[in-house]
């Protein structure tokens, strides 16, 4: 389906951000663009036009963006959903598990425009994995294999050295290490977290099985994809283990500082510019990360969580 034939609603008070937003989105991208100042106003336009997604600012007078969102579920079930906002994320974990809502993009200076193009773009099409997504038929690509969870270390030594040294190499490798054992032992093995010290190592995976990483990297970013074939993982469990170590109890500790399960997601998140978490139940789930070399786009980060 054509561009032109796709309606987006963008929701939000600020006039100077919401019309340019609708200007690229309708002038550069060709999409059909409505657009509202409040939540009251974007619902009165829901019910006389078929909009496919709705693009929405957190902080408005009235009503909320999470309020509105669930006011759009529960009427139009079928809309897409994007939250937007300028300010800390980590802010609104605990909203985001209760609405069930999966992304909210970041208002950037200088703006991303290709980084909301590439959101709407696979949420409208229900194209939501791969790495290609990012990066251009120029980009420097390499895919791996990975079957053995007692060889990690050379893996995760072979992936960085493909990426290079203009990246964080150390923190990198730490996120690797942590996101393939996820892959390996509770995408595949269907392992218990509770019994890590029972956990077998000593085995193969069939070729079938395989946890495939395909790594790119161009001038601006490199980007790193962890694909396994389990499907195990769902949306709110990410949110739930995200906002355990964002969520303090009354005396200011996280409530996720024991936890057995989970932390890899938090360390993902906080030395990685982009997560993003694309999960098709029973079928296959794909961490994908991004690192900018510059400084251009890093400040508070988005939240990419998307389940078919």
């Amino acid at each position: 389906m054509e561009n032109s034939e796709r309606s987006i609603l963008v929701i939000d008070d600020e006039n100077g951000i919401r019309e340019m937003i609708c200007d690229y989105l309708s002038e550069i991208e060709g999409y059909n663009v409505y657009s509202a100042s409040n939540g009251i106003g974007g619902l009165d336009i829901l019910k006389n036009e078929k909009i496919d997604l709705v693009l929405s600012d957190i902080n408005m007078p009235g009503m909320k963006g999470f309020d509105l969102f669930r006011e759009i579920k529960e009427l139009y079930p079928l809309v897409k959903r994007v939250l937007i906002t300028a300010c800390n994320v980590e802010e609104y974990l605990d909203l985001a598990l209760s609405h069930g809502i999966g992304n909210i993009f970041v208002k950037t200076s200088p703006f991303n425009f290709s980084e909301l193009s590439i959101t709407l773009k696979k949420l409208l099409e229900e194209n939501i994995f791969g790495l290609n997504h990012y990066f251009s038929d120029n980009a420097e690509c390499m895919c791996f294999k990975i079957r053995r969870s007692k060889k990690l270390d050379k893996d995760v030594c072979r992936i960085s050295s493909f990426i290079g040294s203009r990246a964080q190499i150390n923190k990198l490798e730490l996120v690797l290490v942590e996101l393939l054992t996820n892959a390996i032992f509770y995408g595949i093995c269907n392992e218990q977290p509770a019994h890590k010290e029972h956990w077998e190592h000593n085995f193969v995976l069939p070729e079938d099985k395989a946890i495939t990483v395909v790594a790119a990297k161009d001038e601006q970013k490199y980007g790193i994809s962890i694909t396994d074939t389990g499907g195990k993982l769902k949306k709110n469990d990410v949110l739930y283990w995200l906002n355990r170590q964002i969520a303090t109890d009354q005396n200011g500790l996280p409530l996720g500082l024991y936890d057995s399960h989970g932390r890899g997601f938090f360390i993902a998140r906080k030395y990685i510019d982009r997560l993003i978490v694309n999960i098709y139940q029973s079928c296959k789930t794909e961490i994908i990360m991004i690192n900018y070399y510059s400084d251009t786009y890093k400040g508070y980060k988005p939240l990419y969580i998307n389940e078919l």
